[in-house]
């Protein structure tokens, strides 16, 4: 497990991974089954090497939150898309099956009955037995039809690994969006009872003449200026709420948090760990999403150009003619055997120009995986520059309002001296409320950074949440 602190390492790590992952795009549709099977295992493997390490693959434990842990526990089990996702799978794997039954004799059983006129000659004829066809597939494209689904069955696993890191991200994002909020709010709350404190000895100062109107007015406005922010913060609660109750499939009213006031403080030193980031990166389900839609359209391809060739199948008969009630005679058994060239020439302008759009419909796959890989590095690289930045603005955030609390009470101590006007006390005060919440904004976009930089390292632990 190493640290994220190695800003070109980890640029060097993913431009080679990129050009990896390109090599493995640019292969030959005859290599492409057994990459497809050799990345399965690769992410299968790698998903049993983080289920070993907790502290990587549910990383938002250590936070030291139960009520976080709960919420994403719930999200897991809850969320509706994710719920849609396993069914859209269930449902891919039945159609893989499907494509695999078509390589056997299809078929079944045959009764029907035939009596008509001709002239005045009535003629009836029955028939019951079994038919079966074969189709043989020696052009391939009943075994590209299946490699299509099984590459989709794949795509749709990977969707479920993608909106699981989604959920998990999100209901974490959210939450410290919230507990953020209620810190915000809480210090506003604060500022605002010590302005009110204020107004009142400072009314007192005016009843006695030793301090003018304008100073109660100029208070007044501050005072506002602090009141006007808790709406903004109301609304920002809310919509914290909502976005947790849609993750959790439940409504804002059923989301009941509480406020763990020191949460921010205590886990902004926590440090940002990860299993093999660069693999991390490579194995993003965005990335894989994109090779199987690729690998797919690839396959279905090769089925289009199969279709320009000929239907060779076997159909068969076995059975009876002319039953008549129970009296059945040899001359009642019937079988036959016919094989069967079918090849569709008039058609074949029409399957040309499909074969050709499906071949299209593969490279335009191939430029969108490629520009998956390129964006999905970007992200990472924005991640860690974005975590970075945040961590220094954290800092200087702090710095500030040090500074900024320092020079207010020295200017409290002035004024009660009667060396500086009340102005300039209220100048210093307005300095430190603006730098309190500036700290408090910094806490949270560090924090954030912080989600969004395992977000963009989802390619390992995204695998160990969903089966």
């Amino acid at each position: 497990m190493g640290k994220l602190n190695l800003m070109s390492k980890a640029k060097l790590s993913a431009l080679a991974m990129a050009l990896t992952l390109a090599g493995c795009a640019s292969s030959q549709h005859s290599e492409q089954a057994s990459t497809l099977k050799n990345s399965f295992f690769a992410e299968q493997n790698y998903a049993a090497e983080l289920a070993q390490n907790d502290a990587n693959s549910h990383w938002w434990q250590s936070y030291n939150s139960a009520q976080l842990d709960e919420l994403v526990a719930t999200a897991l089990q809850s969320n509706r898309n994710l719920a849609a996702a396993q069914l859209r799978f269930k449902a891919a794997i039945q159609q893989l099956g499907y494509e695999e039954a078509q390589y056997w004799p299809q078929g079944g059983l045959q009764a029907a009955a035939t009596r008509e006129s001709v002239a005045g000659d009535i003629d009836s004829t029955a028939r019951f037995g079994a038919n079966l066809t074969w189709q043989l597939d020696l052009f391939g494209r009943i075994s590209a039809l299946i490699q299509a689904a099984e590459a989709n069955s794949l795509q749709v696993q990977q969707q479920k690994h993608q909106l699981a890191a989604e959920v998990v991200s999100g209901v974490t994002r959210s939450f410290f969006e919230w507990q953020g909020n209620q810190l915000k709010r809480q210090i506003v709350n604060q500022q605002i009872a010590a302005i009110l404190a204020s107004i009142d000895v400072l009314q007192a100062r005016v009843d006695e003449g030793f301090a003018s109107k304008l100073d109660v007015n100029r208070t007044y406005a501050q005072l506002n200026q602090q009141k006007a922010l808790l709406p903004k913060i109301e609304t920002a609660l809310y919509q914290n709420k909502a976005t947790l109750a849609v993750l959790l499939g439940q409504t804002p009213e059923q989301i009941q948090l509480s406020f763990e006031e020191n949460l921010l403080s205590n886990n902004l030193i926590q440090p940002v760990t990860l299993v093999q980031p660069e693999k991390a990166v490579s194995l993003r389900p965005e990335i894989s999403i994109a090779h199987y839609q690729l690998m797919q359209q690839s396959a279905l391809s090769d089925a289009a150009d199969a279709a320009l060739y000929p239907d060779i199948s076997i159909s068969g008969f076995a059975g009876l003619l002319n039953p008549v009630g129970s009296q059945l005679s040899k001359n009642d058994d019937a079988w036959s055997v016919t094989p069967q060239l079918n090849w569709s020439i008039l058609s074949w302008p029409a399957l040309k120009a499909q074969a050709k759009a499906q071949s299209s419909l593969a490279e335009a796959a191939l430029a969108e995986y490629e520009n998956t890989i390129v964006s999905v590095i970007a992200e990472s690289q924005t991640a860690l520059v974005s975590m970075k930045q945040s961590q220094t603005l954290h800092e200087f955030a702090d710095k500030r309002l040090f500074y900024a609390e320092q020079a207010h009470d020295q200017a409290k101590a002035m004024y009660e001296e009667g060396q500086m006007p009340f102005l300039d006390l209220l100048s210093a005060r307005q300095d430190a409320l603006v730098a309190q919440e500036a700290s408090v904004d910094a806490k949270i976009a560090y924090m954030l950074a912080k989600i969004s930089t395992y977000k963009a390292f989802s390619g390992g632990w995204s695998r160990t949440l969903v089966q």
